[in-house]
């Protein structure tokens, strides 16, 4: 095989291989920490209400961040940090709150 065709090859494999795990169901946990690291967070709890397929999860957050935002803004700064995530689910139940 030529050095063309081997780097297509490689490529392609690596491509192929990225696009496997990026498909990759979330877990509780794995959301968890994505919030942990961008928010500074208060108290959590994630749960997988799909029944352990990781296709509809019920996400409550307390994070500092939430101060003085409305609860729309609060949502969208939680599907941000989980963007590529929500784009693999089929449900998603989301509650925040500032903390007191």
């Amino acid at each position: 095989m030529n050095t063309i065709l081997r780097t297509i090859a490689y490529r392609g494999t690596s491509l192929l291989s990225r696009a496997v795990l990026s498909t990759k169901a979330p877990t509780e946990e794995s959301i968890a920490h994505k919030l942990r690291t961008g928010l500074t967070v208060r108290d959590i709890a994630v749960s997988d209400i799909s029944g352990g397929c990781g296709a509809m999860f019920q996400i409550q957050v307390v994070a500092d961040e939430f101060r003085g935002k409305r609860p729309l803004a609060q949502h969208k700064m939680v599907k941000d940090i989980l963007r590529e995530d929500v784009a693999n689910m089929h449900g998603l139940t989301i509650k925040t709150e500032a903390p007191s």
